[in-house]
């Protein structure tokens, strides 16, 4: 699978979550699923910035094109820790999950229209090829990370991202 396939494969995943969450009652449930959703997410956010945003951005000599990534990650991260603070209230937990889920659909679309062809131009098949399966193994370890150490480095890396754009 290359790496926009990943990708979309992922993004595909979290929006279907984010309409289970954004349907459901307080329960065991909707905690168990926020908690995946939490997971995937930060594990997806951790591959584009540490492999797909740099790749595209290296290939291109531009880093500008992916800035807005590494900017809408930052929102996305406040949205979701808003709704992991209210998982277990009945309304106000509906109208966070229902922003988180505005701002992913918004980014999705940004990366369909804009990077992913960019990507494809940039990098070639092979190169996304060898992408997607560097991806996939970094996002099955980072799932598995706790989400303070995952955000910890993910604080770095756009700190890092900053300086070099």
């Amino acid at each position: 699978m290359n790496a926009i396939e990943l990708l979309e494969e992922q993004h595909r995943e979290s929006l279907a979550m984010l309409d289970t969450l954004g349907k459901s009652r307080p329960s065991a449930t909707r905690q168990a699923t926020l908690a995946k959703l939490h997971a995937a997410l930060v594990a997806h956010m951790a591959i584009e910035e540490e492999i797909f945003y740099p790749a595209l951005a290296q290939a291109r000599g531009d880093g500008e094109a992916v800035a807005e990534g590494y900017e809408e990650h930052v929102i996305a991260r406040v949205a979701l820790r808003r709704c992991v603070d209210t998982v277990t209230e009945k309304d106000l937990f509906g109208v966070r999950v229902g922003v988180l889920k505005e701002l992913i659909e918004h980014h999705v679309k940004e990366e369909r229209t804009d990077l992913f062809p960019a990507a494809k131009t940039a990098l070639g098949a092979e190169r996304l090829v060898s992408l997607g399966a560097e991806m996939k193994a970094r996002f099955d370890v980072a799932k598995k990370e706790s989400p303070a150490s995952a955000l910890d480095r993910a604080e770095k890396r756009r700190a890092k991202a900053a300086l070099s754009v």
